[in-house]
């Protein structure tokens, strides 16, 4: 905006000393040289020194000094200066300051002559044109530096909200990991402590009431000793399921796997993956920690790669383990039989087998045991 002003009012000074075309071939130059000058300037210039850092910044403080040149030996040229001196200013140009302030009095030396076509009037508008075209230059490339100051403060600030959003979201992980480590906790005591006192409780009175059963056999003692005996029985029986299913509540599959696999941060890259809901069957949790901790038992004892990914997803109809020990071996495709695998294997398919999954051992690029449990 700032050149389109300075270039209209130019075109004024440019109509009163030049005609025809000369006016159109100083209007076309005036226009190519702002155009090509804006793009080749660096618009972040901190400094007042005048050292162009690469072919773009030299090639435009040639161009100015190229531009002063005709205005020393043609005087009315120098209603162009106005624009070349914004552009100088933003370069850092003093050469070319030099050039145009010896331009400027080689015009007013030649005012008076006959054959001089600058009057002081013009002369007087070109110097004050000049010197506004250094203020907005001024002006402009303070206001550029403000804007680029307030872009940074606004980047610094997103950036810092956004680190501040990700800590404030891992504290609250870490705080609900630490309610619910503490809730399993207080399940596994709850349990332990309903197994140890009311569970042994009512098996003494269960043997005791089949020691009475024994003693009174008459009709009707014997028949309600029998009832007495039943419902004990019931109430063992509750006692019983409500203490494994707080104890299958307090099984974290995600815990487990994480702590067994921490033997093998020593000696290699881990990449864990977990992925499923807190309402897994209780035969599938053991299932998959039984299977974790076989395999990892494997490759501690057997491997010598580096690199071990564990994943556990689940999926709308059935869970998938997949462990995988990277190296390089024969593609080939392991069949587990009775004889041909070993103990860890034989344990991982009989682990397997019972959850109704599908297993596949494979050796390629490295040890890897898929597992696929229906739900």
């Amino acid at each position: 905006m700032d050149k389109i002003i300075l270039l209209l009012l130019s075109m004024f000074g440019m109509y009163l000393t030049m005609h025809d075309n000369l006016f159109l071939v100083c209007l076309y130059l005036s226009i190519i040289y702002s155009g090509v000058n804006y793009y080749l300037i660096i618009q972040d210039k901190n400094d007042l020194s005048m050292k162009p850092s690469d072919k773009s910044s030299w090639f435009a403080f040639i161009l100015e000094l190229i531009v002063c040149i005709p205005a020393l030996v043609f005087p009315p040229a120098v209603v162009i200066l106005p624009l070349v001196m914004y552009d100088m200013t933003r370069s850092r140009n003093y050469i070319g300051f030099l050039l145009s302030v010896m331009a400027f009095i080689n015009t007013a030396l030649t005012i008076g002559k006959d054959d001089s076509k600058v009057t002081i009037y013009i002369l007087l508008y070109t110097l004050t044109l000049s010197a506004l075209s250094i203020l907005m230059s001024i002006k402009t490339e303070r206001s550029d530096k403000t804007y680029q100051e307030l872009k940074r403060v606004r980047d610094d600030d997103a950036e810092v909200n956004t680190r501040l959003r990700l800590q404030n979201n891992e504290l609250l992980n870490a705080r609900d990991t630490e309610i619910h480590n503490a809730q399993l906790a207080e399940r596994n005591r709850i349990a332990r402590e309903i197994h140890d006192n009311v569970g042994h409780m009512l098996s003494r009175a269960l043997l005791q009431m089949g020691a009475l059963l024994s003693i009174h056999k008459e009709e009707p003692i014997h028949s309600q000793l029998e009832g007495v005996r039943e419902t004990l029985d019931t109430a063992m029986n509750n006692i019983r399921s409500s203490v494994h299913d707080l104890h299958d509540d307090s099984i974290d599959v995600k815990a487990n796997i994480i702590q067994m696999a921490k033997p093998l941060e020593d000696s290699y890259k881990v990449n864990l993956d977990i992925d499923i809901s807190d309402d897994m069957p209780r035969n599938i949790k053991y299932a998959c920690i039984g299977i974790t901790k076989e395999c990892i038992s494997n490759i501690i004892k057997h491997s010598h790669n580096k690199n071990v990914d564990i994943s556990l997803s689940e999926h709308p109809s059935f869970y998938q383990l997949v462990i995988h020990d990277y190296g390089s071996r024969n593609d080939k495709t392991v069949t587990i039989t009775g004889k041909n695998a070993g103990m860890g294997l034989e344990n991982i398919r009989s682990r397997v087998e019972s959850v109704n999954g599908s297993l596949n051992i494979s050796t390629s690029q490295g040890f890897r045991v898929f597992v696929s449990i229906p739900k």
